[in-house]
């Protein structure tokens, strides 16, 4: 893996480019809409830890959803993790280092926010990715194109090995965008996502290299 900078990243449509805290605001008013948050963001385990709460129990996942969603509104509250996020992309800390916000290209509008960050216990080379789009630019492609960008960039210049990632089973728009970037599915587990009095699964995803270049022609932007 080669241990290089962040760069801005260009597409037909979009620029991804390095954080600044001066588009975090709208990035969290975006993020707290809960048709954003609920199917990108699963409940933090430190939730349930500090609460004590039961992951397999629907009642718990609904007691920690409401901690998470209340404190995730409070931008007073937000707003020294986002000071600190930015923090460490400018030290290149690599927690948070593969970290871009997704603008309009020409503008300064901005959309969303995707990542390619290290997984839990696992070698720095294999990597989760994920993207969070504002629902009003939804549906026209926007998170693929991005999406693609990123990967090239990980596997042929910071030359990670893989992706593991996954997306929950009702969100058809996130795990449709993995098999058109030719991730290869793996299955299902259970999730802390939840619909009505239902537990839902997520859908599993492996990629890499040799999949993201072979992935089919016709689902290339």
């Amino acid at each position: 893996m080669n241990k290089v900078g962040l760069t801005n990243l260009n597409t037909n449509r979009l620029e991804l480019r390095i954080p600044t805290i001066n588009e975090q605001h709208r990035l969290w008013e975006i993020l707290i809409n809960e048709n954003v948050n609920a199917l990108y963001f699963p409940t933090p385990d430190r939730i349930f830890n500090k609460y004590n709460l039961n992951r397999t129990n629907i009642e718990d996942l609904k007691k920690a959803r409401e901690i998470f969603t209340e404190q995730l509104s409070d931008w007073e509250r937000q707003e020294p993790f986002y000071k600190q996020k930015i923090d460490s992309i400018m030290n290149e800390d690599d927690v948070n280092r593969f970290t871009w916000s997704i603008f309009l290209k020409g503008t300064d509008i901005v959309i969303g926010q995707i990542t390619c960050q290290p997984k839990d216990d696992m070698p720095e080379d294999i990597r989760d990715v994920g993207w969070y789009i504002d629902p009003n630019y939804q549906g026209q492609g926007f998170a693929t194109e991005a999406a693609e960008a990123v990967l090239d960039y990980m596997f042929n210049v910071v030359d990670i090995l893989e992706i593991q990632t996954s997306a929950a089973s009702i969100n058809p728009a996130s795990w449709k965008i993995m098999e058109r970037l030719g991730f290869k599915y793996i299955g299902e587990k259970p999730s802390t996502y939840f619909s009505g009095d239902e537990i839902l699964n997520v859908k599993e995803y492996y990629g890499n290299k040799e999949l993201f270049l072979n992935r089919p022609k016709k689902n290339r932007s």
